[in-house]
C-alpha cells in the first residue's frame, strides 16, 4: 500500500527511488499531541486536522532520521518542517549535542561508586565531644525529588579520634562534618534552579538569535515613535494603533503566515501602500515567502476595504465652516472641496475590448481611473466607482453623480485642475460654482529679469 508523508509541504512517500522511513503517530495520547502541535496542520475549513491509522511521518522530519523515545530527545517530537525558524543543521547539531551532554552528566551523577572525599579536620569544625560521625551513602541521581532526598538514610557510628578517617567500606566514606537533611535540600534545589535557568537561557538565546537573521522588518521599529511611524505607514503612532485594534477583530490568523504576528502583518501591508517597495524584498525582510506576503496583502486590502468605508462621507455644512483653514477664507470663504482624478497602472487586458477602454492617451499605458474629491484639510469625502483610462475626467465627473444639490449648495466652491471645464454644468444643477486655474495658451507670458 503506497505511503505518503502527511507532513505540510512534504510531497515524499514510498515509491520514491531515495531511501525513506515511515513512522505512524504514537499511540500515547500526550505524545499524539505534540505530534500534532509539531505539523501545524489543519482541514481546509479551518479545524484541527485528526490523523488516521494509516497516516505516517517520514525520516526526514526528525534530525537523526528516526523517533526516539526518550522524553529529553529532539526525535522524541518531529522538528524538521520547511516551516520551522529553527530549520537549520547547525541549530539541529547544538540540539543533540546538548542532549548528549545532559545524559553524559546524569551517568557521572549517578555512578555508585561516586564518593565523598576525605577532608581534614578544620579548628573551626565541633570538637570530637560535640561532633558526631556519619556514613554516607552513595550520590543519588540530581532530579530525584526532594521527598526522596530528604528521606537518605543515615546511621549514626561512634567518633574515632584520627586526623585522617578511612573509609570503612566501598561506596562509603567517613566525614568530619554531617550534612543534614535539609541542607543536602537545599544544595539540589539550587542545582535544579540553575539546570532550569540555563536551558531557559539556551532556547532564549537560539529563538532571538533565529530573530536577528529573519524577522528584521516588524511593527516593534515603529513602537512609540511617531516620526517612524509616519514614514514606515503613513500614519502616527497612536492612530496605527488604533486602527489595528479595529481591525484585528474580524482578522483570522491563517497558517500561512502564521510566522508573521496580526500587528506586523498590518504593518507590512501599510510599508507597501506608504512607501511601494517591491514584494520580493519585503518578504526577504519578514523571511516568509512572496507568495505567501501576496495573499497576506490583498487579505489586509480587503479587510480595510469592508471596514473602513464608512471613513469616507461627506461633512456636514457646519463642520466645513468651522474647519475650513484661514489660509482660504480670504479667497475662497464658501471653499467645501477639491476634486481630482487620479489613475493607477494596470496590467494590458487580453480581451481587446477591455484593452481600447483601458488605454491612456494620457499616460502611454493601462490604466484605471478614479474621481475623488477631498476637504480642504485634506480628508477624502468623495470617491466614485473605477473607469478606464481612456474615459475623460469631465464624463467621469458627469457620470458619478457628484454634480448634485445632494453634496453642493447654491454659492459653495469647488476647486479643480483647468481640465475639469464644468463650470456651466454645477452653475445649472446645483448654482455651485466651480473655480480653475485661467488658460494661458496663445497669451503673451511675462518674463521677470532681475536687474
Amino acid at each position: 500500500m503506497p505511503k505518503s508523508c502527511c507532513a505540510v509541504g512534504c510531497k515524499n512517500h514510498n515509491l520514491m527511488l531515495k531511501r525513506l522511513s515511515f513512522f505512524r503517530f504514537p499511540r500515547n495520547a500526550d505524545r499524539q499531541i505534540k505530534w500534532l502541535a509539531a505539523l501545524k496542520r489543519d482541514k481546509p475549513d479551518g479545524t484541527p486536522w485528526v490523523p488516521t491509522k494509516h497516516s505516517v511521518i517520514c525520516s526526514e522530519h526528525f534530525i537523526t532520521g528516526k523517533p526516539n523515545e526518550d522524553h529529553d530527545h529532539p526525535d522524541y517530537v518531529p522538528s524538521v518542517f520547511s516551516f520551522a525558524v529553527t530549520n537549520t543543521k547547525t541549530v539541529q547539531q547544538k540540539k543533540i549535542e546538548r542532549y548528549e551532554n545532559v545524559a553524559k552528566r546524569k551517568i557521572h551523577f549517578t555512578s555508585p561508586d561516586l564518593a565523598v572525599k576525605r577532608v581534614k579536620f578544620d579548628q573551626n569544625l565541633p570538637t570530637p565531644e560535640t561532633c558526631i560521625m556519619y556514613e554516607a551513602t552513595p550520590c543519588s541521581p540530581l532530579r530525584q525529588k526532594k521527598e526522596n532526598i530528604a528521606t537518605s538514610p543515615l546511621s549514626p557510628m561512634p567518633y574515632l579520634n584520627h586526623a585522617f578517617m578511612e573509609s570503612p567500606a566501598r561506596g562509603t566514606s567517613a566525614i568530619h562534618r554531617p550534612v543534614t537533611s535539609s541542607e543536602r535540600e537545599m544544595i539540589y534545589s539550587e542545582m535544579d534552579n540553575l539546570r532550569s535557568e540555563r536551558d531557559r537561557l539556551i532556547q532564549e538565546n537560539d529563538k532571538l538569535s533565529s530573530q536577528i537573521t529573519t524577522l528584521r522588518l516588524s511593527s516593534s521599529i515603529i513602537e512609540n515613535n511617531d516620526v517612524k511611524s509616519n514614514f514606515y505607514t503613513g500614519l502616527k503612532w497612536d492612530v496605527f494603533l488604533s486602527v489595528f485594534t479595529f481591525l484585528q477583530t474580524f482578522m483570522t490568523r491563517t497558517p500561512l503566515a502564521s510566522k508573521l504576528a496580526l500587528r506586523d502583518q498590518f504593518f507590512v501591508t501599510l510599508v507597501k501602500l506608504k512607501l511601494d517597495m517591491p514584494f520580493e524584498y519585503i518578504a526577504d525582510q519578514c523571511g516568509i515567502p512572496s507568495s505567501t506576503l501576496h495573499d497576506m496583502f490583498w487579505r489586509w486590502i480587503d479587510l480595510m476595504s469592508t471596514k473602513l468605508d464608512f471613513l469616507i462621507h461627506w461633512p456636514d455644512r457646519e463642520t466645513m465652516k468651522r474647519t475650513l483653514p484661514s489660509v482660504f477664507k480670504v479667497k475662497y470663504p464658501r471653499l467645501t472641496c477639491i476634486i481630482d482624478c487620479f489613475e493607477i497602472f494596470i496590467d494590458r487586458p487580453k480581451k481587446l475590448n477591455a484593452r481600447a477602454k483601458c488605454y491612456s492617451n494620457y499616460k502611454k499605458h493601462s490604466t484605471v481611473k478614479v474621481l475623488i474629491g477631498c476637504s480642504p484639510l485634506g480628508s477624502i469625502t468623495f470617491l466614485s466607482e473605477v473607469w478606464g483610462g481612456r474615459v475623460s475626467d469631465t464624463e467621469i465627473v458627469r457620470s458619478s453623480g457628484f454634480i448634485s444639490s445632494i453634496y453642493h449648495h447654491p454659492g459653495d466652491q469647488i476647486l479643480a485642475d483647468r481640465g475639469f471645464t464644468l463650470q456651466d454644468d454645477f452653475a445649472s444643477v446645483c448654482s455651485a460654482e466651480l473655480i480653475i486655474p485661467a488658460f494661458t495658451k496663445g497669451k503673451i507670458t511675462v518674463i521677470c529679469r532681475g536687474g
